[in-house]
């Protein structure tokens, strides 16, 4: 049997692929035109945080934090952004993100080296990990106050994690190679989990049944079951995994490895690696932030001086950002400057 082929089906399926293609480009494009608002980056290296604009893609404004900053956290309506500053400063610092200002210093000089931070559900206090201490510290951010002191009983409390509720704190001690699991409510310690040598990066899920945990030393990344103490799963070829971010719908996990240069998407329901995006030497991924469609990854890249945004879970770069001087911690807020 013989198959004839006209112009005109040669033109049809020529015009069918030339309209997929635009359509998807279009879609691409929109999907980028989309994002808007600010993106604040502590700069380790520059003692500052940047702010990036993300209609125009350029650091609009520089503004300097205590000495030492590491981590920042904001709030869930975009106005508020609280500094750790971790090697010297022994504060946190707290910005006006719409006027780019420093309103506030508030003063840890009894809970040095301050250095995981997240925010409460009433979104006026943050849990801090106050690695010198062995402690984390409640503070209100608008009072300066600080409310509550957590004792850990281990060294080394370097990040947190918080359930949906917040009513309960976890650290990774990596000097200890444990976690704490401590009550806000009660003020108490509750538990102590063993770990893997090293742990620093941590996630939890919101209704608190599952507890990620990277081992830097041990070169893992585990997840428990945090009311048997099963491993669910673990991935044993990481060299630093340096952060484990959930996005909020807990439909995705990714994990930045700062000393391979690397970026793991994985699949949480099924605990599958869907992605791991190789980047170039002396990348050296840092933090990361989910914009709000939960799919758009911000991701600091600290020897780069940059900031890449990625799509998940393709993994696909969109474009990158400029920052400051050794950009590590990251935030995002819809708002723009004087907005």
């Amino acid at each position: 049997m013989t198959t004839t082929i006209t112009v005109g089906t040669v033109f049809m399926r020529y015009l069918t692929l030339t309209l997929t293609f635009l359509l998807t480009l279009a879609t691409s494009l929109a999907a980028i035109a989309a994002l808007s608002g600010t993106l604040v980056v502590v700069n380790k290296r520059g003692d500052n945080m940047s702010f990036i604009d993300l209609g125009s893609r350029q650091v609009v404004a520089t503004r300097a934090t205590g000495k030492g900053p590491h981590e920042v956290a904001v709030t869930k309506d975009g106005k508020w952004a609280v500094v750790t500053d971790y090697v010297g400063g022994n504060s946190l610092s707290v910005f006006d993100i719409v006027q780019a200002k420093k309103v506030r210093t508030i003063d840890l000089s009894q809970y040095p080296w301050p250095h995981g931070i997240l925010f409460l559900a009433d979104q006026k206090r943050v849990a801090v990990s106050a690695e010198g201490a062995d402690a984390v510290v409640i503070a209100n951010i608008f009072s300066g106050e600080i409310t509550q002191a957590l004792n850990t009983e281990q060294k080394g409390s370097h990040m947190v994690a918080l359930t949906g509720r917040t009513d309960k704190v976890y650290t990774t001690n990596m000097q200890s190679n444990s976690v704490s699991e401590l009550s806000i409510d009660e003020g108490k310690l509750l538990r102590q989990i063993s770990m893997p040598e090293t742990p620093e990066a941590i996630a939890i899920s919101a209704n608190g049944d599952e507890l990620w945990v990277g081992s830097n030393k041990a070169g893992l990344v585990t997840v428990f079951n945090t009311a048997t103490g099963e491993q669910l799963k673990q991935w044993r070829d990481y060299t630093f995994p340096y952060r484990i971010l959930l996005s909020q719908d807990e439909k995705y996990a990714v994990i930045p490895d700062f000393r391979q240069n690397t970026l793991d998407i994985i699949e949480n329901a099924t605990k599958k690696r869907l992605k791991r995006i190789q980047f170039p030497e002396k990348t050296t991924p840092n933090g990361v932030i989910f914009a709000p469609d939960q799919r758009t990854l911000f991701m600091s890249a600290y020897d780069q001086n940059k900031v890449f945004v990625i799509d998940v879970p393709s993994g696909k770069v969109k474009f990158e950002l400029p920052a400051g001087d050794g950009p590590d911690g990251i935030g995002y807020s819809p708002f723009t400057l004087g907005q």
